[in-house]
């Protein structure tokens, strides 16, 4: 669930240094040393902000701004650990004030630590009412871990406390959704696109989850109307990230389109020295299977997986190319990164990892489930030429019906998503790229069919088990027991739960009328990848 807007809290790491206040609201007094540290974030120079981040917390050791903002920081960065000891103070200075333990639990929350951000609103909850967004942040975990009826006794005391709260009525309504109470869920989502005061984004969301339940009974043109509503709340506040994602796109593209295979075959030599790293990536497009690949494969003794983390393509992919004369990645600028520095990112990435799994990895093959990680697919295999590679395919017009038919919040991937010539061009414009790297790439790849896995699903798992070195293990069919008790990151959480189904095979025959115009934007990819005629 998007927060249309940001509860009562510390403000993000980011936030712009010139003209900050002297004091937060709630929280004391700020430092120039904290906004010394948000202008270096602001610049990208991120080793340097959280290194003044932390200095500022050790000489202030009572200042809260400092504890919150640094512990906020460090944990975007995938600096885990260096975050805990930050939030630990933090927590030894608020025990016996609520807003610290919220925001505490927030952080914990943002850095993949669900447990300890349940303790802290748990704790929050304990000393008051008075904090509504306790309530809703602590039904989010619960329904994840698919516990719907604690879920939504929660949601329900928050709008006791919050009436107006309008992010906690559309969490109802989901939660009622998934309870089967339709008549319930409908009601409530047609209430808040309608009614004053609702913030834009949370009206979007319930237009898509209003287009959800329209294509679950079959009408489809009111689906596709209810989706188009969304969008159009979307669309015109979409313009700066849609100038940022073509400005990666195109740079990405240029690259992809410089390498050949001798570069590949270069920097498999180069890496011999390094002691070799179990690693594989499982990537290809959204709403491809991803997820369901992704865990059937982590019910794997010798495989642990990580789900849709940004910590490669944000953080270690620019530090092996980024500088002050190399502001977009090309094949010379990879060429030249010097071989202590993959080293060293190559621990680190491992490292960061194995933070947000909050685990080791040890000898286990570690699997980076992520599907746009397609077009940043030639840094990962500079960092780790041994790495072998998983795409996900499916049916081209299925993938656009589907990816089109989501809300998401707006990010340089998802704003492609705004309209089906969109992300019918952009489908094919991910897609070419894995074409043209999977003829020159000197690392082993294998693609998986969504319509295969879900037809033939032992096949399919020992074909991918077998290609990544595995020993077949019966358990990885049953994965669904493990989901009972694993939070999953996808937006697709709730679909790998349920029995294995083929209705979604063909769906795009269902919106064919509107996706008929921008059919040859996929025609290069539909016979490329074989699905022309199926």
């Amino acid at each position: 669930m998007e927060r249309a807007h940001r509860p009562p809290s510390g403000r993000e790491p980011g936030a712009a240094a010139s003209g900050a206040p002297e004091t937060i609201p709630g929280l004391g007094t700020d430092l120039p040393g904290l906004r010394r540290a948000r202008a270096l974030w602001q610049a990208n120079r991120f080793d340097e902000s959280l290194e003044l981040f932390e200095q500022t917390a050790r000489d202030h050791p009572q200042n809260l701004v400092a504890l919150v903002d640094g512990s906020r920081a460090l944990g975007a960065r995938f600096e885990i650990r260096r975050a805990e000891v930050l939030l630990e103070r933090l927590l030894k200075v608020g025990r016996t004030r609520p807003d610290l333990l919220h925001l505490a639990g927030q952080c914990y929350r943002m850095m993949f630590r669900p447990q300890q951000a349940e303790d802290c609103f748990l704790r929050v909850l304990s000393m008051t009412r008075k904090i509504p967004d306790a309530f809703l942040e602590l039904a989010v975990l619960r329904e994840r871990m698919h516990r719907v009826d604690d879920a939504l006794a929660l949601v329900e005391d928050c709008l006791r406390a919050a009436p107006d709260y309008s992010e906690a009525s559309l969490f109802k309504a989901r939660l009622l959704r998934r309870l089967g109470r339709d008549t319930e869920s409908t009601s409530l989502l047609r209430h808040l696109t309608t009614a004053t005061g609702v913030h834009p984004l949370v009206a979007a969301q319930a237009w898509a989850e209003i287009a959800q339940s329209l294509d679950r009974t079959g009408d489809y043109r009111a689906a596709m109307d209810a989706m188009l509503r969304c969008k159009a709340i979307l669309l015109p506040r979409s313009e700066p990230v849609r100038r940022e994602s073509e400005f990666v796109l195109h740079h990405l593209g240029n690259l992809a389109q410089s390498l050949d295979r001798p570069h590949f075959q270069r920097w498999a030599e180069q890496a011999r020295p390094f002691a070799p790293a179990r690693t594989a990536v499982l990537t290809g497009f959204p709403r491809s299977g991803t997820t369901l690949i992704e865990q059937v494969l982590d019910s794997h003794s010798d495989l642990v997986s990580s789900d849709e983390r940004e910590a490669f393509a944000r953080d270690i992919f620019p530090a092996m190319w980024l500088g002050p004369a190399t502001p977009a990645p090309t094949a010379e600028a990879l060429d030249a990164t010097a071989l202590p520095r993959l080293e060293a990112l190559r621990h680190r990435y491992l490292g960061f990892m194995e933070a947000a799994l909050h685990e080791p990895i040890g000898s286990r093959m570690h699997l980076d489930k992520n599907p746009p990680m397609t077009l940043v697919l030639p840094g990962f295999l500079r960092l780790f030429p041994e790495t072998r590679v998983l795409i996900a395919l499916r049916d081209p017009r299925d993938v656009v019906i589907s990816c089109f038919l989501q809300y998401l919040p707006l990010n340089p991937n998802s704003v492609c998503f705004l309209t089906l010539e969109d992300t019918a061009r952009r489908f094919a414009n991910d897609l070419g790229v894995w074409l043209r790297l999977r003829e020159i790439i000197a690392s082993p790849w294998l693609e998986v069919r969504y319509e295969e896995t879900v037809q033939h699903l032992e096949r399919e798992a020992r074909r991918a088990l077998e290609f990544l070195g595995l020993p077949w293990e019966p358990q990885v069919l049953d994965y669904r027991r493990r989901l009972d008790t694993k939070r999953v990151g996808s937006p697709t959480y709730q679909d790998v739960r349920q029995p294995l189904y083929t209705r979604a095979i063909g769906r795009w025959r269902n919106y064919e009328e509107f996706l008929e115009p921008h059919l040859h934007l996929l025609d290069p990819v539909l016979d490329a990848l074989g699905y022309r005629n199926r």
